[in-house]
């Protein structure tokens, strides 16, 4: 049966973001968030003072409540329903967790739980997309030129597509004068002179640097647990997602060089941290000379047949992840696009996922012999 699905539709993330840089609004919706049906805005202003105060709902006074009430009506309702991240129905005087597809991102949603003292401020900072690119170069780099920032930051915009005219020297002047000034008071950066250093805040995660300025989201369908990704940035934060996932064992096979960005190795890097052994596969000596020089305990072996190449017509298998064998990203690479290829990719997970079962059968008992670890063996790992 051909039955189409739903064009994705791509949504942006500025206004969440923007929604939840506030404590109060990041209060709302994580009580909306565990909740399935409804609630008042009585319940919902004395279930908000009670958690911004640090009380019990039977400590909160009619005060409290009614101050809470009238800002939740005049500002924070308004703004949340206007980025569609609630449903308010002002009439009736109830309020709904709306079906938000940012709010599945898992990044977004442990923003929700931040309640610490300059919360605010740090996550205002990271709103703009640019701020969040050239805070995720800064973090993989430790330290770096501005003008080699700049041009990173720029290079980054392009392939994103957030700026696809990025210009580096208008970038370089953005950095100078606006963002950079800005993150050194909030205290995530340090610039001296000419140079820039990540020094990191308690509240933020540096992995919500990576977050794209927008999600993909099917509409009308709930997430499967197998689904379609398009698009390389989505891609490459879904790879990257597993990366972070795994507990003890990441398998992956890389075709070609430009696969392995800079927040790939850096996650990788973390997972090898974690105690995670992380196996690659690939034929290109430009992976293997990188992977070498920049995680030397990742376990390197050659595949013998050229099995990912599909009929020259045909797109070919770019990448592939699996992560803990319970979850997986198989990605194709199609026509050469400026910076790279058009990208197209299956994910999936659960140790009974269709795909992942798939995977694990053509690997084989292989991937339980690869503590063998005997170059002989490990170019004996055919797919």
């Amino acid at each position: 049966m051909n039955e189409s699905l739903p064009t994705p539709r791509r949504v942006p993330v500025d206004d969440v973001l923007a929604c939840i840089t506030d404590r109060p609004r990041r209060v709302v919706l994580s009580v909306l968030r565990d909740r399935t049906a409804p609630i008042s805005t009585d319940e919902l202003a004395t279930t908000t003072a009670a958690t911004l105060a640090g009380k019990s709902l039977v400590d909160v006074t009619h005060e409290e409540r009614d101050r809470v009430r009238l800002r939740l009506h005049h500002a924070h309702l308004p703004k949340l329903d206007e980025a569609d991240l609630v449903e308010w129905d002002v009439d009736e005087g109830a309020v709904a967790g709306a079906d938000h597809p940012a709010l599945g991102v898992e990044s977004i949603r442990r923003m929700l739980d931040i309640d610490a003292d300059g919360a605010d401020a740090a996550l205002e900072a990271i709103e703009p997309v640019r701020r969040r690119v050239a805070l995720s170069v800064i973090e993989s780099a430790v330290d770096i030129d501005r003008e080699a920032l700049a041009r990173r930051v720029a290079s980054r915009e392009q392939a994103m597509q957030s700026a696809p005219d990025s210009d580096a020297a208008d970038v370089l002047a953005s950095l100078s004068h606006t963002h950079l000034p800005l993150l050194e008071r909030v205290g995530i950066v340090e610039v001296d002179g000419e140079t820039v250093s990540y020094v990191g805040h308690p509240e933020l995660d540096a992995d919500w640097f990576d977050i794209g300025p927008a999600v993909t989201a099917q509409p009308g369908r709930e997430m499967p647990d197998t689904w379609a990704i398009e698009g390389r940035d989505d891609i490459v934060s879904r790879g990257q997602s597993l990366f972070e996932r795994a507990d003890e064992e990441l398998f992956l096979l890389i075709t070609t060089d430009g696969l392995l960005d800079e927040g790939c190795v850096s996650r990788l890097a973390d997972a090898l941290d974690r105690g995670v052994d992380v196996y690659l596969g690939t034929q290109s000596a430009g992976v293997r000379d990188l992977v070498r020089e920049e995680l030397p305990e990742v376990v390197i072996w050659e595949p013998q047949l050229d099995w990912m190449n599909l009929p020259p017509e045909r797109e070919k298998v770019g990448r592939l992840v699996l992560a803990d064998r319970e979850a997986v990203l198989l990605g194709t690479l199609g026509e050469p696009i400026s910076g790279g290829y058009r990208e197209m990719a299956l994910t999936g997970e659960g140790p009974d996922n269709t795909l992942v079962t798939l995977l694990r059968q053509l690997l084989g008992d292989r991937l339980d012999h690869l503590d063998a670890q005997s170059e002989d063996f490990l170019k004996q790992i055919p797919l």
